[in-house]
């Protein structure tokens, strides 16, 4: 039996190609008009501040319509101990450091040279991976074997 393909609706088809165009339209008339009132750190903090409103514009509607249309592997995977936390913390962390580095670089780098900053952002960066890494690591390693059967089963049907 061969597998559906879930095309989405067409307006979250639209809704991204208005908003990409929306977004860049944006960065574009701020660099060309509004930039120069501010001093760099604080450029990149709104348009840190834009990419964060892309991502929640954007992710909501596709997050609800993969949601909707998940597998029944996905499904099995969902329901296995720990994961749906570990997806909150995946979605809550990132979410809070793209914060960290708005307030950071709009209130606080200009008080730091180019190379503080820069440091500043490898660290919180290398930081929240790390902690996605320790927090999917000991769930992978528990419950992988189980799902990487079940996708080798799959495979083979096909």
């Amino acid at each position: 039996m061969e597998k559906e393909y879930m095309r989405p609706s067409g307006w979250r088809v639209s809704l991204s190609i208005i908003a990409g165009v929306a977004w860049l339209i944006f960065v574009i008339v701020w660099l060309a008009f509004y930039a120069g009132d501010y001093n760099v750190y604080r450029n990149l903090a709104i348009i840190l501040i834009s990419i964060l409103v892309l991502i929640v514009v954007l992710g909501v509607p596709w997050a609800v319509w993969a949601i909707r249309h998940i597998p029944e592997e996905g499904r099995k995977m969902i329901r296995a101990a720990g994961f749906t936390s570990r997806i909150v913390v995946s979605i809550v962390v990132p979410f809070a450091l793209l914060v960290f580095l708005i307030v950071w670089f709009y209130q606080y780098a200009s008080d730091f040279n180019i190379y503080q900053n820069i440091a500043i952002f490898l660290v919180s960066v290398l930081a929240v991976g790390g902690g996605m890494g320790a927090i999917w690591a000991p769930w992978g390693m528990k419950h992988g074997k189980d799902f990487e059967k079940e996708c080798c089963e799959e495979e083979k049907k096909d």
